[in-house]
């Protein structure tokens, strides 16, 4: 590589000429420098990093470019003459190159390279030939000549380049000068502007001066007048402002004293920078029996870069109010006793408040007029679960589950619009996850300009899931009422049906022995005969079912079941697999693995059925519909001492450890809004604790769960049951 090919590069970078369209002027160039040397093939060639592109090409068609490590340009732009090789195999550098010993099977080659302004060799323009020769000295002078107009017209190139960079440059600043002079207009326009709202100002000020009720005036650091208004000059008893500039006090009809202290005060005020505001002070002229009492204020003029240059003072005469002092004075203690009184009144009503928020039995939650938490009660930390800490700030709404939000939000519109407000049954979420009901009382707080919010919430938590679980069982026993009902219905066609198929069937079987006997039966009736013994079988085996379906029905709503009886737990888990029959058959294969035997278990049948039920639905639930062949549900039944076991196991998605120690809480569950209430399993571990049992769960994501029922054989276990 040349020393300066990083220089070089960069040249050829700027000359734009890499990977460009084909132009007609370098066309031409290598086209006349063919014919001219007499070669099939001219090029210009231009050396980048690895490669040497071709910008212009005769002889090459379709040959965009070749390696840069075997091109003899490579060596060409080594020097700044005309590079010459005459026969490519007698040379040592070329006898074995690609190009040589293949296409274009190079045996001649003369390039000139061409150079940049500053000296940078880019390339060159070379003529090549299959067969060894050498060039004329006119020959050589024409590509000479040919290599110079490819350099003139890389210069024009440039130029062309920096004129259209200068023109984009003159373009830039001829914006630039038309925004200046925007700016300019605008600026003057501006300065017109507040040059007229300045003049006005004055005239405003010299109105207000004149007309105005007060004295005022203005002097510099020697205390020496700069001005006055007309009411100052009446005053000090001269005929206009401008006899008073240039005097000082002691020029005045004042008495000397006066002058020497209103010179202090004047001084005072100058040097510190610091305004001395109504202050009272008194007023005498020469030759004036009576004082005038005035009520003064004086404040530093000062420069544009803070400095003071002078003093304006005002001041009014209140002798007038002076003689009335005394029922000033009644007034302010008046208004001062009515404040201490308000104050008391802010106090005590803070005082109960915070001991509202602090003995209160019930949540108490202050809110920012924007719904931010400023303070809670103990009560209200407990019941969250939440610090105050924690909760200050936050947004109260943010508490509330997601569908219950908006009924918040508008009960705060509310209250912030009437003063009052109430809202049964609002939910919160506590730190745990679970939901806390509170009846809230909230009123508006306001002091001066501050508006706070006070909610009073009354824990209603047991007594709302109280109502959910009634509802839930009245339910739960008005579809049971329903479902004996139908089953009542449906039982009476059943019987009868299954009566006339028995009759048809054995009317079938006559029928078939009287026409065995009858010689030249027809073919076709004997067949006939075997389709209908197998239609009326497969309608009995149907009936049947419908008859066992109403049977087990009827079997777990009736409400006899709620007493406590001897319980036959396999003919319990039959009817309940039974009944979960049409939800199971989709989702999973179920076994059976029932104990040789099993006491009875004192226990209602009703309830217990419906334990089983329930955890065999959501067994299936927890499996992947479709796919029986993959899920298995096993019940399995057996004897522990004084207590009888029943699993119900699946091979569903399992429960995540974080939910296991919440799913027999009531109205907790894990399904979508609306798919399920949660009561379920809290419903069922109230069940089996009333008869004296207990109930278990083990879990594995991703393997399936266990719910074990233990249940007394006696009614109650002297033993306690053992762990797994």
């Amino acid at each position: 590589m040349p020393v300066d090919e990083r220089q070089r590069l960069e040249a050829l970078t700027r000359s734009g000429l890499l990977d460009t369209a084909p132009e007609p002027d370098f066309d031409d160039i290598v086209r006349l420098a063919a014919e001219s040397c007499g070669t099939p093939i001219a090029l210009i060639s231009l050396l980048d990093r690895e490669r040497q592109w071709f910008k212009a090409n005769v002889g090459l068609e379709g040959v965009e470019e070749t390696d840069r490590n075997i091109s003899f340009c490579t060596h060409a732009i080594e020097g700044e003459s005309l590079f010459l090789v005459e026969d490519a195999r007698a040379d040592a550098r070329f006898a074995t190159n690609p190009l040589v010993q293949g296409f274009p099977f190079i045996r001649f080659y003369a390039g000139a390279p061409i150079q940049t302004e500053d000296g940078y060799n880019l390339g060159t323009l070379c003529v090549i030939d299959p067969r060894p020769r050498t060039l004329s000295d006119s020959q050589r002078h024409i590509l000479l000549g040919l290599k110079r107009q490819v350099e003139l017209l890389l210069r024009l190139r440039a130029q062309m380049q920096k004129m259209r960079e200068h023109n984009e440059e003159l373009e830039r600043t001829q914006e630039k000068m038309r925004q200046l002079n925007a700016t300019l207009e605008a600026e003057m326009r501006e300065r017109q502007r507040v040059e007229t709202r300045l003049r006005e100002k004055q005239a405003l000020l010299r109105s207000i001066l004149t007309h105005i009720p007060y004295s005022v005036f203005w002097k510099d650091r020697n205390s020496a007048y700069l001005g006055a208004n007309p009411q100052f000059a009446r005053d000090m008893g001269v005929a206009s402002p401008a006899e008073l500039i240039g005097k000082t006090d002691f020029e005045l009809p004042l008495p000397r004293e006066l002058a020497e202290k209103y010179r202090r005060d004047d001084a005072a005020v100058m040097e510190s920078g610091v305004p001395r505001l109504s202050f009272e002070e008194p007023l005498r002229l020469l030759g004036v029996t009576e004082d005038a009492w005035v009520l003064t204020s004086k404040v530093p003029l000062k420069n544009e870069d803070g400095s003071v240059r002078g003093m304006v003072g005002i001041y009014a005469d209140i002798s007038e109010r002076r003689r009335q002092e005394a029922a000033l004075r009644e007034a302010k203690s008046l208004l001062e006793r009515y404040a201490a009184s308000l104050e008391a009144q802010v106090l005590e009503a803070h005082e109960r408040n915070n001991y509202l928020m602090e003995h209160s039995g019930e949540a108490v939650f202050m809110l920012h007029e924007d719904g931010r938490v400023l303070h809670v009660n103990p009560v209200a930390e407990r019941l969250l679960g939440i610090s105050e800490e924690r909760l200050r700030g936050t947004v109260l709404e943010s508490l509330c589950l997601e569908n219950e939000r908006e009924t918040l939000r508008q009960a705060l519109r509310d209250l912030l619009a009437f003063g009052t407000v109430r809202l049964e049954n609002q939910g919160l979420r506590s730190a745990s996850g679970e939901r806390v009901v509170l009846s809230i009382t909230a009123s508006l707080q306001v002091t001066g300009t501050q508006r706070r919010m006070l909610l009073v919430g009354r824990d209603v938590t047991e007594k709302w899931r109280l109502e959910q679980q009634f509802i839930q069982n009245e339910r739960l026993a008005s579809m049971g009422a329903l479902a004996a009902g139908i089953a009542h219905e449906i039982n009476n066609p059943t019987a009868y049906v299954l009566s006339n198929l028995t009759y048809l069937q054995e009317c079938r079987d006559e029928l078939e022995a009287t026409l065995a006997a009858m010689p030249g039966l027809p073919p076709r009736v004997g067949e006939t005969l075997t389709e209908v013994k197998d239609i009326l079988a497969e309608s009995l085996t149907g009936g049947r079912r419908i008859r066992d379906i109403v049977r087990d029905m009827r079997f777990f709503s009736h409400t006899a079941g709620e007493e406590v009886a001897p319980v036959d737990l396999h003919a319990c888990l039959d009817v309940v697999l039974r009944m979960a029959h049409a939800e199971l058959k989709h989702t999973a294969r179920v076994e059976k693995h029932y104990a040789s035997v099993l006491p009875l278990v004192p226990a209602s049948e009703g309830r217990l059925s419906q334990v089983f039920l329930n955890l065999v639905i959501n067994a299936a639930h927890a499996m992947r519909s479709g796919t029986p062949a993959h899920n298995l549900l096993r019940v399995s039944t057996g004897v522990e001492g004084d207590w009888v076991r029943i699993d119900i196991a699946d091979t569903g998605t399992g429960i995540p450890p974080e939910v296991l120690p919440h799913i027999f809480e009531p109205f907790f569950t894990t399904k979508p809004a609306g798919a399920g209430t949660g009561l379920g399993l809290s419903i069922s571990q109230s069940i089996i604790q009333k008869m004296g049992g207990e109930i278990r769960v083990r879990s594995e994501l991703g393997r399936g769960t266990t719910f074990v029922l233990l249940l007394p054989v006696n009614g109650r276990g002297t033993s306690e049951p053992a762990h797994d």
